[in-house]
């Protein structure tokens, strides 16, 4: 069950289960709220991308910032209400369950990286892993007591 669980998750992460459009957007083009939203969450770093995403007909932003030190991206409505916030992390940051799902799945495979998906509040809802198995790029999400997440 916890393998096709996690089937159902890969698929969906890379594109089968929704239509997805990404396109580079500039500040001016934002909705206003979402423009209020990224002054808050820029906090004197700089901004480095930002990208409008159509999925299923709704639009979402994702922003990523950098203070020099640390790399954040952080995922908006169109309202402005910040949905996620992503963070690299390394291994031992995550949690003991999520640590243990996630060396499972890459198995020998290789980490090409590992976030930590944030709440705006700052709490860890999942842990985000990208990695390449036999020349195949997969995503799982994972939260902290274990069990998968979708995106």
């Amino acid at each position: 069950m916890l393998l096709r669980l996690a089937l159902i998750v890969l698929l969906c992460a890379s594109g089968a289960c929704a239509e997805e459009t990404r396109q580079a957007v500039k500040l001016a083009e934002l909705p206003s709220a979402v423009r209020e939203s990224a002054k808050r969450q820029q906090a004197g770093g700089n901004l480095l991308r930002l990208e409008k995403i159509v999925r299923e007909g709704v639009s979402i932003y994702e922003l990523e910032f950098s203070n020099g030190a640390a790399r954040k991206i952080v995922v908006m409505e169109a309202a402005g209400k910040v949905l996620e916030i992503r963070q690299l992390v390394k291994l031992t940051e995550v949690s003991k369950a999520a640590r243990a799902v996630i060396e499972s799945s890459v198995g020998k495979g290789k980490f090409i990286s590992l976030e930590s998906v944030k709440t705006e509040a700052g709490i860890v809802a999942a842990y985000q892993v990208q990695f390449e198995v036999e020349g195949k790029k997969s995503l799982l999400r994972v939260r902290p007591d274990g069990s998968l997440a979708q995106e």
